[in-house]
């Protein structure tokens, strides 16, 4: 009995020292299942988390993500412009990165054509100048090709803050704007220094007032700077006219059309006859065949082939725009700018550009931020300013007139006040140009064109040249 007792005494302790090791076994298991199961759910909450932040990322970058937009800016064709429009569309990308600008340059001659054929198939430029070619203004708006700007202007502009409000105006049509002014150009005579000086005769006055200053005086003058012709080394002309037949005979006081052609934009009846027309024809005419001091059509076209007549320095003197500031930079001799001669009534051409948008443009509010940016006058860095300094064209903006006159009359060597007078005296005695006010003036200089080069060959008269004018102007279709 006692041997019994005492095996179960041993037992005892053992078998519960087996069952507490059971139990706790059976602990750590459960603990350890229960770990794992919470890490297993931990990380399917990571997860979801981290699927929901992703959806949410990619919600907010579709949300952030702007549609590019791209505009069409069309201008003519011109070397001197190239590398200003190159840093204007990278500037301008630059603070608008979803706006892209394509740049479209067509040659002068074929400028017109390009713009009415891409009109007339509803794809047209976003921004362009309908003043680059022989059209014009005049024309683009009876075809309802521009858009009215006015509700832009009427915004936030500060660009436009300063602009010449006399310019502004001019590109108001019934309380309406079709269009922010670019250029201010002029009509100057230009003269060749270097030919002036090794004939010893001073140059011409910058006083458009100065009445000594008149066509006979400018035809003497040219008689004495005149030689060699006919030695195409060695020839110099005294004159060459860059004006148009009908700019001719503003400058005596003349027109081809009447008054009201101007503000109907209506050719209406030519008014060829007047003697100023006949006097202005004439005078031109004999500088070419009389005097023999400008050069007639073929030796123009010989010269011409190397290059501007002008810039060859096979011509002491001519009369063209303001863009001339720009264009003879590169001549390989000294110049300078003059006063038009004096004429009871002179009338020169100015050439106010603007930027207009296309009335079917797909994108108005890109091409406005457009415009506005070509307009910004900033010193140093505003595409207008660099347009002006640049290219050499006349501005726009009442800013820069100070800084333009002190950079040009730097540049070709005259004194600044000689050199405002001459631009103030041109604006003066100027008058916009007939393309931008008459519609279809293509096709009328055309047609004027195509008489008056028997009359300046000497083939036709001066009337007669005038009759088949008339017959050709009031044949045309200009409705």
């Amino acid at each position: 009995m006692d041997g019994i007792l005492k095996k179960k005494a041993f037992l005892l302790p053992l078998i519960l020292l087996l069952l507490s090791a059971l139990m706790l076994s059976g602990c750590g298991n459960s603990s350890k299942t229960e770990g794992n199961r919470n890490d297993s759910e931990n990380k399917s909450e990571d997860t979801n988390e981290n699927e929901n932040k992703s959806e949410n990322e990619n919600t907010n970058n579709n949300e952030n993500k702007t549609e590019l937009v791209e505009i069409v800016w069309t201008m003519a064709s011109d070397p001197v412009k190239e590398k200003w429009q190159k840093e204007v569309v990278a500037s301008f990308e630059q603070k608008n990165p979803d706006i892209q600008v394509k740049i479209e340059n067509y040659p002068y001659e074929a400028f017109d054509q390009k713009l009415i054929t891409m009109i007339s198939s509803g794809n047209p430029p976003d921004v362009w100048n309908p003043n680059q070619a022989e059209s014009g203004f005049a024309t683009y708006m009876q075809m309802g090709a521009l858009k009215d700007l006015t509700p832009f202007i009427g915004e936030e502009a500060s660009e436009l803050e300063t602009m010449n409000k006399d310019l502004l105006n001019i590109y108001n049509v019934n309380g309406k704007y079709y269009g922010v002014p670019l250029v201010s150009n002029a009509t100057y005579l230009y003269f060749n220094k270097d030919l002036f000086d090794a004939a010893g005769i001073p140059y011409p006055t910058t006083d458009w007032d100065d009445t000594s200053w008149d066509f006979d005086k400018m035809l003497e003058v040219a008689q004495q700077l005149t030689h060699d012709v006919g030695d195409r080394k060695n020839q110099v002309f005294g004159f060459s006219n860059s004006l148009s037949p009908t700019a001719m005979a503003w400058a005596f006081g003349g027109d081809f059309f009447k008054p009201e052609a101007y503000t109907t934009g209506k050719m209406g009846e030519p008014d060829l006859f007047k003697q100023e027309n006949i006097d202005a024809l004439q005078y031109n005419v004999d500088l070419i065949n009389k005097y023999k001091v400008s050069p007639n059509q073929s030796t123009l076209d010989a010269i011409s082939q190397l290059g501007d007549p002008f810039m060859t320095g096979k011509v002491a003197m001519t009369i063209t725009g303001g863009w001339g500031l720009g264009s003879f930079r590169e001549a390989e001799f000294n110049w300078g700018i003059a006063a038009v001669p004096y004429h009871e009534g002179r009338k020169v051409p100015l050439y106010v550009d603007p930027w207009s948008i296309s009335e079917a443009s797909k994108h108005p509010e890109a091409a406005w931020k457009f415009v506005k940016h070509l307009a910004d006058p900033e010193n140093g860095v505003g595409p207008a300013y660099k347009y002006m300094s640049e290219v050499g064209r006349t501005p726009a903006d009442s800013t820069l007139f100070e800084i333009w006159y002190e950079e040009q009359a730097e540049l070709i060597g005259m004194d600044v006040d000689e050199f405002r007078q001459v631009h103030e005296g041109s604006m003066k005695h100027g008058r916009e140009a007939e393309n931008h006010l008459i519609v279809k003036f293509n096709a009328i200089i055309e047609a004027v064109n195509q008489t008056m080069s028997s009359v300046f060959s000497g083939k036709d008269s001066v009337e007669d040249g005038l009759k088949k004018t008339e017959g050709h102007l009031r044949s045309l279709d200009l409705d």
